[in-house]
């Protein structure tokens, strides 16, 4: 039986035609769509402005040398955390090893006092910089000379232009993605409690809602993998949180009362007296996959995503696999910057 021409012809442009419409709704939506993000898929949902955060105070290593020049003529080794934060943003801003979604900005949250040499440097390398005041109460006493600016973290709430901020303390190693953290269960906004026995009439008023996550400190490197989820002391080196100006001024509000939480670790005190489990602002326990203190290769091979340590340092108790995967991320920053600046990418 002979086909019919203009049948095949119709059928062809009908066909090519589908797939011209087909094309162009995918285009738009990929337009509007940030990897890793869902809601952001130009269906009409506005997906939520979220960032990665860290930072850096000038008192973080107390044994740094005396002039901002002579750091810089040692190549920074004087300053770990300086070096540990730009290995950070690598991490999260550029590495494919690491895989994370390079569309969310990294912010780094400084004091006035930091080198400007040095946050020039963190800017070329993209990320965003954000100088603060200090938090300070004539009562804190830290627990360590580096902790001494800790509390200015606390600024970081004040930042409402973002619905989500992910706080990671500079020194840690980062092995694969963690975007999905902004969609952890335990990342979504609560309705802040009504326990009256639980609100003291010296302290400012609680917000409404309020979100905040993290996990428990393991307290040593002598843990099982899974670790327990009913820790009741949160880790404040890895937390997610909704910024809220009403919350700070609740911060505020505790950090002037002499007493009222143990200043030795400074915000991460403060922190868990405000979310305090039995509070009406419990902090939310995320999957512990997204991160580890106290990390070991076990935690590694379980499949943790992220792990805290200074593995610049030369203390002897570090994981040395986990050691040896951030020296690699370290070269690996650093040989990506001298080949984007040489002009190879």
């Amino acid at each position: 039986m002979s086909t019919n021409p203009r049948n095949v012809a119709l059928f062809i442009f009908l066909f090519l035609a589908s797939a011209l419409v087909t094309l162009t709704l995918r285009s738009s939506r990929w337009h509007s769509y940030v990897p890793g993000i869902p809601g952001s898929n130009g269906g009409g949902v506005q997906a939520p402005k979220v960032a990665f955060a860290t930072f850096l105070g000038a008192n973080t290593n107390p044994d740094k040398m005396a002039t901002d020049a002579e750091s810089e003529a040692a190549g920074d080794e004087d300053d770990g955390y300086y070096l540990a934060t730009r290995v950070l943003a690598y991490q999260l801003m550029h590495s494919r090893s690491a895989g994370t979604n390079h569309s969310i900005p990294f912010i780094v949250v400084c004091t006035a006092d930091v080198s400007k040499r040095k946050l020039a440097r963190l800017k070329k390398d993209g990320a965003i910089i954000r100088v603060v005041e200090r938090l300070e109460a004539h009562w804190l006493h830290p627990g360590a000379a580096r902790w001494a600016d800790m509390m200015a973290k606390l600024r970081m709430f004040e930042m409402t232009e973002w619905s989500k901020i992910l706080y990671i303390d500079a020194d840690h190693l980062v092995t694969a993605p963690l975007d999905g953290v902004f969609f952890d269960e335990a990342a979504q906004t609560q309705a802040t409690g009504a326990n009256g026995a639980q609100v003291a009439a010296d302290e400012a008023p609680l917000p409404r809602t309020y979100m905040l996550a993290a996990h428990g400190d393991f307290f040593g490197y002598d843990h099982p993998w899974p670790p327990p989820t009913d820790s009741t002391y949160m880790n404040a080196g890895f937390f997610i949180f909704a910024p809220s100006r009403v919350l700070f001024d609740y911060y505020v509000s505790i950090l002037h009362i002499e007493g009222r939480f143990d200043p030795g670790y400074m915000e991460q005190s403060l922190l868990n007296y405000a979310h305090r489990r039995e509070g009406n602002m419990p902090w939310k326990p995320i999957w512990y996959g997204w991160n580890a203190n106290w990390p070991t290769s076990k935690d590694w091979r379980g499949g943790a995503r992220s792990f805290h340590s200074k593995y610049w340092d030369g203390d002897s108790s570090h994981d040395p696999l986990l050691k040896s995967l951030w020296m690699e991320q370290r070269a690996e920053m650093e040989g990506f910057y001298r080949g984007r600046e040489a002009g190879h990418w």
